[in-house]
Protein backbone atom coordinates (compact mmCIF):
# COMPACT_ATOMS: atom_id res chain seq x y z
CA UNK A 1 0.00 0.00 0.00
CA UNK A 2 1.00 3.79 -0.83
CA UNK A 3 0.18 6.55 1.43
CA UNK A 4 1.43 10.06 1.59
CA UNK A 5 1.60 13.01 4.07
CA UNK A 6 -1.73 14.50 5.05
CA UNK A 7 -3.04 18.20 4.60
CA UNK A 8 -2.33 18.90 7.81
CA UNK A 9 0.56 17.83 8.19
CA UNK A 10 1.68 19.59 4.67
CA UNK A 11 -0.11 22.98 6.35
CA UNK A 12 2.44 22.91 9.07
CA UNK A 13 5.50 22.57 7.03
CA UNK A 14 4.24 25.69 5.39
CA UNK A 15 3.22 27.63 8.71
CA UNK A 16 6.27 26.05 10.66
CA UNK A 17 9.22 25.53 7.76
CA UNK A 18 10.34 23.31 10.38
CA UNK A 19 13.40 22.45 12.36
CA UNK A 20 16.04 24.19 14.44
CA UNK A 21 19.50 23.38 13.07
CA UNK A 22 20.91 21.25 15.68
CA UNK A 23 18.77 19.28 18.48
CA UNK A 24 21.58 20.44 21.00
CA UNK A 25 22.38 24.40 19.45
CA UNK A 26 21.47 27.02 21.50
CA UNK A 27 18.15 28.94 19.93
CA UNK A 28 19.08 32.69 18.42
CA UNK A 29 15.91 35.45 19.10
CA UNK A 30 15.35 36.60 15.43
CA UNK A 31 12.37 37.41 12.93
CA UNK A 32 13.10 35.76 9.88
CA UNK A 33 12.06 37.22 6.28
CA UNK A 34 9.06 35.05 5.66
CA UNK A 35 8.07 35.83 2.24
CA UNK A 36 10.56 33.76 0.68
CA UNK A 37 8.41 30.80 1.80
CA UNK A 38 5.71 32.21 -0.71
CA UNK A 39 4.97 30.17 -4.10
CA UNK A 40 7.28 27.45 -3.09
CA UNK A 41 7.00 23.38 -4.31
CA UNK A 42 6.00 21.08 -2.36
CA UNK A 43 6.86 17.56 -2.67
CA UNK A 44 5.20 15.23 -0.94
CA UNK A 45 5.86 11.38 -2.25
CA UNK A 46 5.76 7.86 -0.99
CA UNK A 47 7.04 4.87 -2.58
CA UNK A 48 6.25 1.53 -0.52
CA UNK A 49 6.91 -2.43 -1.00
CA UNK A 50 2.96 -2.77 -1.17
CA UNK A 51 0.45 -3.62 -3.61
CA UNK A 52 -0.99 0.02 -4.30
CA UNK A 53 1.24 2.11 -6.64
CA UNK A 54 2.97 4.97 -5.41
CA UNK A 55 2.05 8.35 -5.11
CA UNK A 56 3.47 12.09 -5.18
CA UNK A 57 1.40 15.41 -4.56
CA UNK A 58 2.62 18.14 -5.83
CA UNK A 59 1.66 22.18 -4.72
CA UNK A 60 2.79 24.85 -3.99
CA UNK A 61 2.93 27.16 -0.93
CA UNK A 62 0.48 30.07 -0.50
CA UNK A 63 1.55 32.43 2.64
CA UNK A 64 2.27 31.74 5.39
CA UNK A 65 -0.81 33.36 6.91
CA UNK A 66 -3.15 31.50 4.88
CA UNK A 67 -1.20 28.54 5.43
CA UNK A 68 -2.79 26.64 2.01
CA UNK A 69 -1.33 24.53 -0.38
CA UNK A 70 -2.29 25.35 -4.53
CA UNK A 71 -1.73 21.99 -5.97
CA UNK A 72 0.21 21.90 -8.96
CA UNK A 73 -0.78 20.54 -12.52
CA UNK A 74 1.60 20.07 -15.36
CA UNK A 75 4.42 18.42 -14.36
CA UNK A 76 6.00 15.27 -15.95
CA UNK A 77 6.91 12.73 -12.85
CA UNK A 78 9.11 9.33 -13.21
CA UNK A 79 10.87 7.17 -11.03
CA UNK A 80 14.29 5.80 -11.65
CA UNK A 81 15.66 2.64 -10.04
CA UNK A 82 19.27 1.13 -9.68
CA UNK A 83 18.85 -0.88 -12.98
CA UNK A 84 18.09 2.43 -14.46
CA UNK A 85 14.54 1.51 -15.33
CA UNK A 86 11.70 4.86 -15.50
CA UNK A 87 8.92 4.34 -14.06
CA UNK A 88 6.26 6.86 -15.18
CA UNK A 89 3.80 8.80 -12.99
CA UNK A 90 0.45 10.36 -14.42
CA UNK A 91 -1.84 12.84 -13.05
CA UNK A 92 -4.90 11.65 -12.33
CA UNK A 93 -6.39 14.39 -9.89
CA UNK A 94 -5.02 18.29 -9.46
CA UNK A 95 -1.39 17.94 -8.16
CA UNK A 96 -1.53 14.42 -7.66
CA UNK A 97 0.50 11.71 -9.65
CA UNK A 98 0.26 8.14 -9.63
CA UNK A 99 2.40 5.34 -11.12
CA UNK A 100 0.61 4.66 -14.60
CA UNK A 101 1.80 0.50 -14.65
CA UNK A 102 -0.45 -1.29 -12.39
CA UNK A 103 1.51 -4.32 -12.30
CA UNK A 104 4.57 -2.35 -10.73
CA UNK A 105 6.28 -3.45 -7.64
CA UNK A 106 9.03 -1.76 -5.74
CA UNK A 107 11.71 -4.24 -4.88
CA UNK A 108 13.15 -4.59 -0.74
CA UNK A 109 16.90 -3.69 -1.61
CA UNK A 110 16.85 -2.06 -4.39
CA UNK A 111 17.26 2.08 -4.75
CA UNK A 112 14.89 4.84 -6.12
CA UNK A 113 14.97 8.27 -7.13
CA UNK A 114 12.13 10.84 -8.07
CA UNK A 115 12.72 12.76 -10.95
CA UNK A 116 10.06 15.92 -11.76
CA UNK A 117 10.24 18.21 -14.63
CA UNK A 118 7.96 21.01 -14.41
CA UNK A 119 6.19 23.24 -16.93
CA UNK A 120 9.20 26.17 -16.56
CA UNK A 121 11.81 23.41 -17.34
CA UNK A 122 13.76 23.36 -13.88
CA UNK A 123 13.96 20.10 -12.87
CA UNK A 124 13.77 18.33 -9.47
CA UNK A 125 15.52 15.62 -8.28
CA UNK A 126 15.24 13.31 -4.99
CA UNK A 127 17.85 11.58 -2.87
CA UNK A 128 18.61 7.77 -4.17
CA UNK A 129 16.69 5.96 -1.57
CA UNK A 130 16.86 2.21 -0.88
CA UNK A 131 13.91 0.33 0.00
CA UNK A 132 14.17 -1.30 3.24
CA UNK A 133 12.41 -4.53 4.35
CA UNK A 134 9.43 -4.47 6.11
CA UNK A 135 8.47 -5.75 9.80
CA UNK A 136 5.49 -7.23 11.16
CA UNK A 137 2.64 -5.64 13.24
CA UNK A 138 2.37 -8.09 15.93
CA UNK A 139 -0.82 -6.31 17.53
CA UNK A 140 -2.45 -3.16 17.38
CA UNK A 141 -4.77 -2.51 20.58
CA UNK A 142 -7.08 -0.24 22.58
CA UNK A 143 -7.49 1.01 26.38
CA UNK A 144 -9.82 3.36 27.51
CA UNK A 145 -8.50 6.83 28.99
CA UNK A 146 -9.28 10.05 29.97
CA UNK A 147 -8.05 13.50 29.23
CA UNK A 148 -8.35 17.00 30.04
CA UNK A 149 -10.49 19.07 28.56
CA UNK A 150 -10.25 23.03 28.76
CA UNK A 151 -13.71 23.68 27.54
CA UNK A 152 -14.65 21.44 30.22
CA UNK A 153 -14.27 20.79 33.95
CA UNK A 154 -13.73 17.42 34.31
CA UNK A 155 -11.93 14.53 32.34
CA UNK A 156 -12.82 13.24 28.69
CA UNK A 157 -12.87 9.68 28.10
CA UNK A 158 -12.25 8.03 25.23
CA UNK A 159 -9.54 5.02 23.79
CA UNK A 160 -5.73 5.44 23.05
CA UNK A 161 -4.35 2.74 20.18
CA UNK A 162 -1.45 1.22 20.90
CA UNK A 163 0.98 -1.21 19.13
CA UNK A 164 3.39 -4.22 19.17
CA UNK A 165 6.31 -5.07 17.01
CA UNK A 166 9.32 -7.06 16.72
CA UNK A 167 12.04 -7.05 14.21
CA UNK A 168 13.94 -9.99 12.67
CA UNK A 169 16.06 -7.43 10.41
CA UNK A 170 18.87 -5.83 12.25
CA UNK A 171 18.76 -3.45 9.21
CA UNK A 172 15.39 -2.20 10.03
CA UNK A 173 15.31 0.12 13.02
CA UNK A 174 13.89 2.86 12.17
CA UNK A 175 10.39 3.32 12.04
CA UNK A 176 7.40 6.22 10.75
CA UNK A 177 3.19 4.98 11.37
CA UNK A 178 0.46 6.42 9.08
CA UNK A 179 -2.68 6.31 10.39
CA UNK A 180 -6.14 6.40 8.36
CA UNK A 181 -9.19 6.32 10.38
CA UNK A 182 -13.04 5.21 9.56
CA UNK A 183 -15.98 5.61 11.31
CA UNK A 184 -19.25 5.26 11.31
CA UNK A 185 -22.21 7.18 12.46
CA UNK A 186 -25.42 8.54 12.57
CA UNK A 187 -27.80 11.98 12.03
CA UNK A 188 -30.09 12.66 15.03
CA UNK A 189 -33.14 12.47 13.15
CA UNK A 190 -34.85 10.37 10.25
CA UNK A 191 -36.72 12.04 7.79
CA UNK A 192 -40.20 11.39 8.38
CA UNK A 193 -41.66 13.81 5.76
CA UNK A 194 -40.17 16.16 3.52
CA UNK A 195 -42.54 19.61 3.51
CA UNK A 196 -43.06 20.98 -0.15
CA UNK A 197 -46.41 22.90 0.18
CA UNK A 198 -47.45 19.74 1.83
CA UNK A 199 -46.60 17.17 4.85
CA UNK A 200 -45.02 14.54 2.04
CA UNK A 201 -44.31 10.92 3.78
CA UNK A 202 -40.69 9.95 3.10
CA UNK A 203 -40.62 6.00 2.05
CA UNK A 204 -37.57 5.83 3.01
CA UNK A 205 -36.83 8.02 6.17
CA UNK A 206 -33.25 6.37 6.82
CA UNK A 207 -31.47 7.12 3.28
CA UNK A 208 -29.38 10.00 4.93
CA UNK A 209 -28.67 9.30 8.26
CA UNK A 210 -26.00 6.68 8.77
CA UNK A 211 -22.27 7.94 6.77
CA UNK A 212 -18.78 6.90 6.84
CA UNK A 213 -16.16 9.08 7.26
CA UNK A 214 -12.93 8.41 5.88
CA UNK A 215 -9.60 10.88 7.51
CA UNK A 216 -5.91 10.75 7.88
CA UNK A 217 -4.49 10.87 11.38
CA UNK A 218 -2.37 14.18 11.43
CA UNK A 219 0.03 13.43 14.06
CA UNK A 220 3.28 12.41 13.25
CA UNK A 221 4.36 8.95 15.28
CA UNK A 222 8.07 8.09 15.20
CA UNK A 223 10.28 5.46 16.68
CA UNK A 224 13.79 3.73 16.71
CA UNK A 225 14.84 0.53 18.16
CA UNK A 226 18.70 1.72 17.42
CA UNK A 227 19.76 1.41 21.03
CA UNK A 228 17.43 -0.74 22.36
CA UNK A 229 18.99 -4.27 24.15
CA UNK A 230 16.23 -6.06 21.91
CA UNK A 231 14.38 -4.94 18.47
CA UNK A 232 11.09 -5.34 20.11
CA UNK A 233 8.37 -2.33 20.32
CA UNK A 234 6.25 -2.63 22.89
CA UNK A 235 3.07 -0.67 24.10
CA UNK A 236 3.96 2.18 21.99
CA UNK A 237 1.07 4.89 21.56
CA UNK A 238 -0.34 6.03 18.85
CA UNK A 239 -3.75 8.05 18.34
CA UNK A 240 -6.15 9.07 20.82
CA UNK A 241 -10.23 9.18 19.94
CA UNK A 242 -12.28 10.66 22.40
CA UNK A 243 -16.10 10.78 22.61
CA UNK A 244 -16.68 14.74 22.05
CA UNK A 245 -17.40 14.05 18.23
CA UNK A 246 -19.17 11.06 17.04
CA UNK A 247 -16.17 8.53 15.90
CA UNK A 248 -16.83 6.37 18.62
CA UNK A 249 -20.60 6.34 18.62
CA UNK A 250 -21.08 3.15 16.60
CA UNK A 251 -17.94 1.75 15.18
CA UNK A 252 -14.82 2.60 14.63
CA UNK A 253 -11.85 1.46 12.25
CA UNK A 254 -7.98 2.14 12.43
CA UNK A 255 -5.85 1.18 9.67
CA UNK A 256 -2.08 0.85 10.64
CA UNK A 257 0.31 1.37 8.10
CA UNK A 258 4.20 1.04 9.36
CA UNK A 259 7.04 2.27 7.41
CA UNK A 260 10.36 0.62 7.86
CA UNK A 261 12.60 4.32 6.77
CA UNK A 262 16.09 4.88 6.27
CA UNK A 263 17.96 6.45 9.17
CA UNK A 264 17.98 9.98 7.11
CA UNK A 265 14.18 9.90 6.58
CA UNK A 266 13.82 8.71 10.56
CA UNK A 267 15.74 11.79 10.87
CA UNK A 268 13.15 14.36 8.99
CA UNK A 269 10.34 12.78 10.21
CA UNK A 270 11.68 12.80 14.39
CA UNK A 271 12.33 17.05 14.12
CA UNK A 272 9.14 17.40 12.35
CA UNK A 273 7.18 15.65 14.84
CA UNK A 274 9.04 16.91 17.54
CA UNK A 275 8.44 20.53 16.11
CA UNK A 276 4.79 20.11 15.75
CA UNK A 277 4.79 18.53 19.61
CA UNK A 278 6.74 21.59 20.93
CA UNK A 279 4.65 24.73 19.84
CA UNK A 280 4.04 25.43 23.54
CA UNK A 281 7.78 26.96 22.84
CA UNK A 282 7.79 30.33 21.40
CA UNK A 283 10.54 30.05 19.60
CA UNK A 284 9.79 26.62 17.80
CA UNK A 285 6.82 28.33 16.30
CA UNK A 286 9.51 30.50 13.80
CA UNK A 287 9.26 29.71 10.47
CA UNK A 288 12.62 27.80 10.15
CA UNK A 289 13.58 25.72 6.92
CA UNK A 290 13.53 22.37 7.42
CA UNK A 291 15.83 20.28 4.57
CA UNK A 292 13.89 17.85 2.90
CA UNK A 293 15.99 15.40 0.12
CA UNK A 294 14.23 16.93 -3.20
CA UNK A 295 16.66 19.67 -5.01
CA UNK A 296 16.35 21.92 -7.91
CA UNK A 297 18.84 20.79 -10.55
CA UNK A 298 18.93 23.99 -12.41
CA UNK A 299 19.30 26.14 -9.53
CA UNK A 300 20.27 24.04 -6.24
CA UNK A 301 20.20 27.68 -4.27
CA UNK A 302 16.64 27.47 -4.61
CA UNK A 303 14.26 26.30 -2.05
CA UNK A 304 11.76 23.13 -2.61
CA UNK A 305 9.84 22.17 0.47
CA UNK A 306 8.69 18.26 1.02
CA UNK A 307 10.04 15.14 1.70
CA UNK A 308 10.20 11.72 -0.93
CA UNK A 309 9.92 8.60 1.42
CA UNK A 310 11.17 4.90 0.37
CA UNK A 311 9.68 2.45 2.54
CA UNK A 312 8.74 -1.08 3.48
CA UNK A 313 5.53 -1.33 4.26
CA UNK A 314 3.03 -4.16 7.04
CA UNK A 315 -0.26 -3.03 7.17
CA UNK A 316 -3.40 -4.32 10.28
CA UNK A 317 -6.82 -2.69 10.66
CA UNK A 318 -8.51 -2.87 13.68
CA UNK A 319 -12.25 -2.20 14.51
CA UNK A 320 -14.11 -1.17 17.76
CA UNK A 321 -17.49 -1.22 18.38
CA UNK A 322 -19.22 1.49 20.67
CA UNK A 323 -16.86 1.28 24.00
CA UNK A 324 -19.20 1.77 27.11
CA UNK A 325 -17.48 5.37 27.83
CA UNK A 326 -19.57 8.51 28.49
CA UNK A 327 -20.36 10.52 25.09
CA UNK A 328 -19.91 14.38 25.09
CA UNK A 329 -20.97 14.69 21.47
CA UNK A 330 -23.93 17.19 20.46
CA UNK A 331 -27.62 15.56 20.05
CA UNK A 332 -30.37 17.95 18.13
CA UNK A 333 -33.27 19.05 19.57
CA UNK A 334 -36.27 18.62 17.64
CA UNK A 335 -37.64 22.43 16.62
CA UNK A 336 -41.09 22.92 17.63
CA UNK A 337 -41.33 26.88 17.07
CA UNK A 338 -39.87 26.71 14.01
CA UNK A 339 -43.00 24.38 12.86
CA UNK A 340 -45.81 27.30 12.79
CA UNK A 341 -43.90 29.45 10.06
CA UNK A 342 -43.32 26.11 7.75
CA UNK A 343 -45.76 27.51 5.15
CA UNK A 344 -44.19 30.71 4.81
CA UNK A 345 -40.61 29.48 3.56
CA UNK A 346 -40.39 29.92 -0.07
CA UNK A 347 -39.98 26.99 -2.46
CA UNK A 348 -36.47 27.60 -3.14
CA UNK A 349 -35.77 26.42 0.24
CA UNK A 350 -38.40 23.12 -0.30
CA UNK A 351 -37.97 20.30 0.40
CA UNK A 352 -37.70 21.00 4.08
CA UNK A 353 -37.13 18.03 6.42
CA UNK A 354 -39.62 16.69 8.87
CA UNK A 355 -39.44 14.54 12.16
CA UNK A 356 -41.84 12.82 13.52
CA UNK A 357 -41.42 12.12 17.04
CA UNK A 358 -43.30 10.33 20.18
CA UNK A 359 -46.95 10.90 20.36
CA UNK A 360 -46.93 11.75 16.38
CA UNK A 361 -45.83 15.50 16.64
CA UNK A 362 -43.60 16.74 13.76
CA UNK A 363 -40.45 18.69 14.29
CA UNK A 364 -37.98 20.52 12.24
CA UNK A 365 -34.01 21.44 13.57
CA UNK A 366 -32.21 24.22 13.27
CA UNK A 367 -29.39 22.65 11.21
CA UNK A 368 -29.43 20.51 8.39
CA UNK A 369 -26.89 17.68 9.51
CA UNK A 370 -29.34 17.20 12.34
CA UNK A 371 -31.01 15.21 9.10
CA UNK A 372 -28.41 14.79 6.41
CA UNK A 373 -24.82 12.68 7.95
CA UNK A 374 -22.89 13.59 4.94
CA UNK A 375 -23.20 17.46 6.53
CA UNK A 376 -20.72 15.94 8.78
CA UNK A 377 -18.31 15.20 5.90
CA UNK A 378 -19.39 11.45 5.32
CA UNK A 379 -20.59 9.16 2.73
CA UNK A 380 -23.26 7.43 1.81
CA UNK A 381 -21.34 4.81 0.62
CA UNK A 382 -20.53 1.40 2.66
CA UNK A 383 -16.40 0.71 2.35
CA UNK A 384 -15.65 -2.52 0.78
CA UNK A 385 -13.93 -3.71 4.17
CA UNK A 386 -16.90 -2.80 6.45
Amino acid sequence: MTLSLGIMQIKNIIILLLIIPGLNSCVEKFWPEVNEYENVIVVDGLLTSGDDPGEVKLSVSSSINDGELIPFSGASLYILDDQQIETLLIETDPGIYRISDPSFRAIIGASYQLHILLPNGSRLESDICQMNAPTPIDSVYWLAEKQENFSYNHLIEGIRFYIDNHNDNSDTCYYLWKLIQTYEYRSTFSIDFTWEGAFIPNPNPDSLRTCWRTSTVSNIYTFSTKRLDKPVIKDFPLNYVSTQRKELSIRYSLLVKQLSISEKSFNYWDELREQNSNQGNFYSRQPYQMKGNIYNVNNPEQLVLGYFTVAGITEKRIFVRRPVLKYYYVICEPDFKSMRFLQYEPPRYWPIYIVEVVGGAKAMATLELCFDCREEGGSLTRPDFW
